[in-house]
């Protein structure tokens, strides 16, 4: 079984540009928007499918907004919120990491759906619940999960700062997640499941003991204990 960290290694990360790409190729000249793309967009300019029309970057931060590079496109507003000017607009609206720190994920769903024109696609990569590492960053104080990152994860001090997590909407069972797209307005939705992931590497036995259940459950296909996401709705 392939493992995930949460800096992107393992099947999750290494395949999400590639197929968010195959979903952009589908338009012709399409309009796309990232969200909680702030400081890193997920693509650099170069990097773009051929055919993209326009890429703008949002953020419910202006201060991270303000780190993404001048030649990028931007939106401030938050995706649980007024999106204003900005529905309807775009062919393709996709996030990375973005959808377990929102609050209410059902506002964010159905605004994403708002800001898609008519036949557009949502594609999110997520963390999800059940899996062992974020039910506890759920159900631990912020202070002490962000402290135990740090312990475990040292460079994150200074690389990336960890925000408040929440997994509202953010659920790996496949017939759970699709009944909840169907019922906010999306025609049709596909969600695929990765398994493991790196947050115990430190903690030998309780890491052997964790990949054991992870590869259990992806070999029974419990849709439920699986780690990440890749998310792929359309309107």
């Amino acid at each position: 079984m392939a493992t995930l960290d949460h800096h992107g290694g393992g099947p999750a990360f290494d395949g999400y540009l590639p197929r968010l790409g195959r979903l952009i190729e589908e338009y012709d000249s399409p309009r796309i928007l990232e969200l909680g793309g702030g400081r890193k967009p997920s693509f650099t300019l170069a990097q773009l499918p051929h055919n993209v029309r326009s890429y703008t970057v949002n953020d419910i931060s202006a201060d991270e907004l303000a780190l993404t590079p001048p030649e990028y496109d931007k939106a401030l507003f938050d995706v649980t919120g007024d999106i204003g000017e900005f529905a309807g607009q775009f062919d393709v609206v996709f996030s990375r990491t973005l959808m377990e720190h929102v609050r209410d994920g059902q506002a964010a769903h159905r605004n994403v759906l708002a800001l898609l024109k008519p036949g557009g696609v949502a594609f999110h990569l997520a963390p999800t619940l059940y899996a062992a590492p974020f039910v506890l960053n759920r159900l631990l104080p912020e202070a002490l999960s962000r402290a135990a990152l740090h312990t475990f994860f040292p460079h994150r001090r200074s690389a990336k700062p960890k925000f408040p997590a929440y997994y509202s909407w953010c659920f790996g069972n496949r017939a759970k997640m699709s009944g909840m797209l169907r019922n906010i307005g999306y025609r049709d939705f596909e969600i695929i499941n990765f398994y493991g992931h790196n947050y115990f590497k430190k903690i030998p036995v309780v890491r052997a003991v964790d990949r054991a259940f992870s590869s259990l459950a992806e070999r029974k296909d419990w849709s439920s204990f699986g780690s990440f996401v890749h998310m792929i709705a359309r309107k």
